[in-house]
């Protein structure tokens, strides 16, 4: 079907649902203690352990650690930015779609920083 997701903990639960319902393979950061207990840092790495795109509206940290870890030619499993400007935390059906279309077009995530757009891909 497409990538794994990993939902930071900054994303509505009703996300990882939307997305479950779509047929995506998502685990949600919120309301799990061990994930919410993470750093950004250790977030990003257990994405990459569980070979899932991070999905968040964190944009200014997730740039900046991956561009660290493009400096140091560290890997990781892909993150997807949503910006506030481009979806509300309340617009899930948009969120949702947006991220349903992005998975499906088979897209190869690893390593990559993709800010979420409501334009059809």
């Amino acid at each position: 079907m497409g990538a794994r997701l990993l939902l930071d903990a900054d994303t509505p639960p009703a996300l990882a649902g939307a997305l479950a319902r779509l047929g995506h393979d998502v685990v949600s950061a919120s309301g799990d203690r061990a994930l919410e207990s993470l750093s950004d840092v250790e977030l990003l790495r257990e994405a990459l352990r569980q070979d899932r795109v991070l999905v968040t509206f964190n944009v200014v940290d997730f740039v900046e650690l991956t561009r660290e870890l493009a400096r140091g030619s560290r890997a990781h499993a892909g993150v997807i930015l949503i910006h506030a400007r481009s979806f509300r935390r309340t617009d899930i059906a948009g969120m949702a779609g947006a991220l349903d279309r992005l998975l499906r077009s088979g897209r190869d995530l690893g390593n990559a920083v993709i800010y979420l757009s409501k334009q059809k891909l």
